[in-house]
């Protein structure tokens, strides 16, 4: 019986301290969500949401380009590194043999496949546009990329993950953003294909949508987008070729990497919404525990040692809007996190007595703006079927406060230990050819 009456006595407890507070004492008790989440939600969401609604496709403005993209499209080279990926490889390529933009040159390396994709990117090579490269025996994904882009004739590159399938028209949609000569380089729109699996998909898809459909876009109104996924990004070959820039160093977190290296070069790093690509996630959580350890420890690597100059005035790099996409990465990633873990401190230690109930209304005020964050995600996207996930969010927070967690555990393993020259993800030959920043 007390079990039963377990929730509506939380209910009763959290109305009566909610009427007993005045806007001090809210402010005081909440003051996590109303400083920090609730303008990214609410202001950041309300922008987005009416930016879209009321402004016209820019791209589409410049008719010569758009009439040489239906009528003389230049040649893309698309490069698809594959390790391993034996049921997977062959929808990739199919998807990019069904794109609306047909000018394209297909490079799939295979960075020493132990399984069957070698023999089955032989028969996908006898096609006319696609060539099969192979390593013998792995040599690590920035290698691959860098051995690919030796073959590329294109004019532009596009990068894409082995595992990742697109909507027909992404590639046409890409390049429209190309329309604008300072674009450097464009992101896809990264949605998730095996979200359906189990509960930590379906959560990651949440993620994605919030993070990537909605995270990004808004990043790349403001011209501080930090980052181009190596799941589905494009480039001018110009700016990225091995002649100019030396291609992908050895080693993970090559895509933001060169991301930020475009940027260094006065080009703008922008995202493409329309540009939509599948890919699959984690299905297991220590899985996903690697995958984002690896990310983390990248931005370490790569924000605050390999590309530090960006915080120096001084330097011939520097670039104002480059330091501001800097800050915003690192306050919305690092700060962040550590203070929504000093947050629980707080309420542990100093509302003890009624920390069940301030948990309980934190919960309903992160749902509250979470739910209406999908409703505008669902309205950016297109897709009603994306409502289905509001179920999900009953648990969206805690997920996300593991992540936090694991974020910060990177992050110290990173800065103390150099962590991510150890990471397995790159073969050992490989880790002993990076170059310690």
């Amino acid at each position: 019986m007390g079990e039963i009456e377990l929730i509506p006595d939380l209910v009763t407890d959290t109305i009566s301290y909610l009427l007993s507070l005045d806007f001090p004492g809210f402010v005081r008790v909440f003051w996590f969500f109303l400083i920090f989440d609730l303008p990214r939600y609410f202001l950041s969401d309300l922008y987005i949401f009416f930016d879209t609604l009321f402004s016209n496709n820019k791209a589409e403005a410049d008719d010569g380009f758009i009439l040489q993209l239906r009528h003389n499209p230049p040649l893309i080279s698309i490069i698809i590194p594959v390790l391993n990926e034996q049921d997977t490889i062959a929808w990739t390529i199919r998807s990019l043999q069904e794109q609306s933009y047909t000018n394209l040159q297909l490079i799939i390396v295979d960075d020493g496949s132990t399984d069957d994709t070698h023999k089955i990117c032989q028969q996908l090579a006898k096609q006319e546009n696609i060539t099969s490269l192979r390593f013998s025996t792995r040599a690590g994904k920035s290698a691959a990329l860098n051995y690919g882009l030796k073959f590329a004739k294109g004019e532009f590159v596009v990068f894409v993950d082995s595992d990742t399938t697109f909507d027909r028209h992404s590639i046409y949609e890409l390049m429209k953003t190309f329309a604008d000569p300072t674009v450097g380089g464009v992101s896809g729109n990264l949605r998730v294909r095996n979200g359906n699996l189990n509960v930590l998909t379906n959560l990651q898809q949440i993620e994605y949508l919030f993070t990537i459909s909605i995270g990004r876009r808004i990043r790349s109104r403001f011209g501080i987008l930090p980052i181009i996924s190596g799941a589905f990004g494009g480039f001018r070959r110009e700016l990225i070729s091995l002649e100019t820039m030396g291609g992908h160093e050895p080693g993970p977190g090559n895509d933001s990497d060169l991301a930020i290296r475009v940027r260094k070069k006065g080009y703008q790093i922008v995202f493409q919404p329309n540009a939509v690509c599948l890919t699959n996630v984690p299905d297991k959580l220590m899985s996903l525990v690697r995958q984002r350890s690896r990310w983390d420890r990248n931005l370490v690597k790569n924000r605050l040692r390999k590309h530090k100059d960006v915080f120096n005035p001084f330097s011939k790099n520097f670039k104002f809007i480059d330091l501001i996409t800097f800050i915003d990465s690192l306050f919305f990633s690092a700060v962040i996190s550590s203070i929504a873990v000093f947050y629980l401190i707080d309420l542990a230690l100093n509302f003890t007595q009624i920390l069940p109930v301030l948990l309980f209304i934190n919960f309903c005020l992160y749902f509250s703006a979470e739910v209406v964050e999908l409703f505008i995600a669902a309205y950016l996207n297109q897709s009603a079927r994306d409502l289905k996930l509001i179920f999900y969010l009953l648990i969206f927070n805690p997920y996300k406060l593991i992540l936090k967690f694991v974020r910060i555990g990177s992050y110290l393993q990173e800065l103390f230990f150099h962590y991510s020259y150890r990471d397995q993800f790159a073969p050992i030959k490989v880790r002993e050819r990076m170059i310690r920043w």
